[in-house]
């Protein structure tokens, strides 16, 4: 059934941003993401809309966590409409509380089409990412 292959890519998908991410690893995070993929949201003063390769540069210069550590994350939600998915999850990392939207599209309408990541949106919860007061 194309349901449980395509819900179990996505969350293989999930698994390599949340580590390539957490952990730092860029490979995980080029298998992740389209190369035209954008990253938006507001992370403490900065309203951050970046492309890929900025989002991979930034986690560089960020402390991230050894490869195999343990992380808080939680699928929230997942919506298939042919091969277009929105992926809600909330994580913790760089001491601070997210909730993610993933939006994702397959790369064609195929059972071995190939599902990526082409935009990131995220809202701060809480810890050192969040947005100043008024």
């Amino acid at each position: 059934m194309s349901w449980d292959r395509d819900h179990a890519a996505i969350r293989e998908l999930v698994s390599d941003y949340l580590e390539g991410m957490i952990w730092g690893d860029e490979t995980r995070l080029r298998r992740a993401f389209h190369p035209g993929a954008l990253q938006i949201g507001h992370f403490g003063p900065s309203y951050e809309f970046f492309a890929l390769q900025e989002f991979i540069d930034w986690i560089k210069g960020e402390r991230t966590e050894t490869p195999g550590t343990p992380y808080v994350a939680e699928i929230l939600s997942v919506e298939v409409t042919g091969t277009v998915a929105i992926v809600k999850l909330s994580d913790s990392c760089f001491g601070t509380d997210f909730i993610d939207y993933l939006i994702m599209v397959k790369d064609r309408p195929h059972a071995d089409g190939k599902w990526q990541i082409v935009t990131k949106t995220y809202h701060v919860l809480s810890g050192t990412g969040l947005p100043p007061g008024p």
